[in-house]
């Protein structure tokens, strides 16, 4: 098991801040965050080539803030991957490895990695996804207590991404290894954590199961890195029939959810549900997020822009499509209710439906699909 607790690093003018982490044997967690939010400087602290200011970190029943890299026995694999130049692939991986130890897991995790027949190349001539495997079969040959990875397949095409992202999975079952994963692509967090912390700005926003982050994200910028497409500003009120309504800019109401959110239990001071409570025009700024690809599209057969239709668990609206931007399995949507409402669509469901720009539209999702976060969402970044 590894623990951080009130940890505080400094680097240059950035300063990281965690409160309590832990990660079990054999997990892999993986810190999803946008460049600049503290990721690589978290993990060169853990293998212990940055000291923190405060706060501790163990291994087991061990503490090891302090120790030098080489008494944590931490695998680390670089975005870059720091291979060896002038050493064969086998040196390569033995390095760092007892010679003992080196005999037996050299070929074991070449054999494992699918790497047998490049131990004696050198890895100027490798293609990237060869090298990467073999950093990872590097990192792996001392037998980590946890494998630090930095954003490893950030260098790599779409495909070789894909496949080398099943083969970190297969590998990390098979190992039983624990694995602190760092990167900023979302779909890689998703397909890869047993869990998912999410840092913004040196600090720790978030940490749970994938499907919980991305339904239900603390604040508005955990919702931009999990995908939410639609912030919008509104104010909340109980209605009369005791569920959450939201007004948003323009006057246009929408069904919230019937279980009051953690970011209004504070301000209403009432626990959830709601149902049977006094309708209160509570006036509270929230941000509602809506997530694009739970948002039904079709042609409009009736009703004008901004026209809401509610019923007990779906929010109906009508609108102008303004823009369509195809990808490679679905378009994004953009339409004018107001206010801006994107939605993400499969591109057949999209063409049979014959939805194109200047459509007039019918957007239809269920309450549930409805997320609240306080405040107006105003975006921070890091350069």
């Amino acid at each position: 098991m590894i623990r951080i607790r009130n940890l505080e690093v400094q680097a240059g003018a950035f300063r990281l801040r965690l409160g309590d982490l832990t990660l079990s044997d054999g997990e892999y967690l993986v810190i999803l965050g946008p460049t600049g939010a503290g990721k690589t400087v978290l993990l060169e602290t853990i293998a212990g080539l940055r000291h923190p200011l405060v706060g501790h970190i163990w291994f087991d029943a061990e503490e090891v803030t302090y120790r030098p890299p080489e008494k944590r026995r931490a695998g680390f694999v670089y975005q870059d991957y720091v291979l060896f130049p002038h050493m064969t692939v086998e040196r390569n991986i033995a390095f760092g490895a007892s010679p003992s130890a080196a005999r037996t897991r050299v070929p074991h995790l070449a054999a494992l990695l699918g790497i047998e027949g490049l131990l004696p190349r050198h890895p100027p001539g490798l293609s990237g996804g060869e090298q990467q495997r073999v950093a990872l079969a590097r990192a792996l040959a001392i037998d980590p207590r946890v494998l630090l990875l930095d954003e490893p397949l950030s260098a790599l095409d779409g495909e070789t991404r894909r496949e080398l992202r099943t083969e970190l999975r297969r590998i990390q079952r098979e190992l039983c290894t624990t694995v602190l994963h760092v990167t900023h692509d979302l779909d890689e967090a998703l397909a890869l954590g047993d869990r998912l912390a999410v840092l913004v700005d040196g600090e720790m926003r978030q940490v749970g199961s994938p499907t919980d982050i991305v339904r239900h994200p603390a604040d508005t910028d955990v919702a931009r890195l999990v995908g939410s497409t639609n912030l919008l500003p509104a104010v909340a009120a109980v209605g009369r029939d005791g569920g959450l309504r939201l007004t948003l800019e323009g006057g246009i109401e929408l069904l919230g959810p019937e279980t009051l959110p953690p970011a209004l239990q504070g301000p209403l001071g009432v626990p959830p549900p709601l149902r049977h409570k006094p309708p209160s025009a509570l006036g509270i700024p929230v941000t509602a997020v809506i997530r694009p690809e739970e948002i039904e599209i079709e042609i409009s057969k009736r009703g004008s822009a901004g026209d809401i239709y509610p019923c007990s668990e779906h929010n109906v609206l009508h609108g102008t499509v303004r823009d369509i931007s195809v990808r490679s399995v679905y378009a994004s949507v953009g339409v004018e209710v107001p206010p801006r409402v994107v939605v993400h669509a499969l591109r057949p469901h999209l063409e049979q439906s014959q939805v194109e720009i200047g459509s007039r539209v019918r957007l239809r999702f269920p309450r549930s699909a409805v997320w609240i976060c306080r405040g107006a969402g105003v975006k921070r970044t890091r350069e």
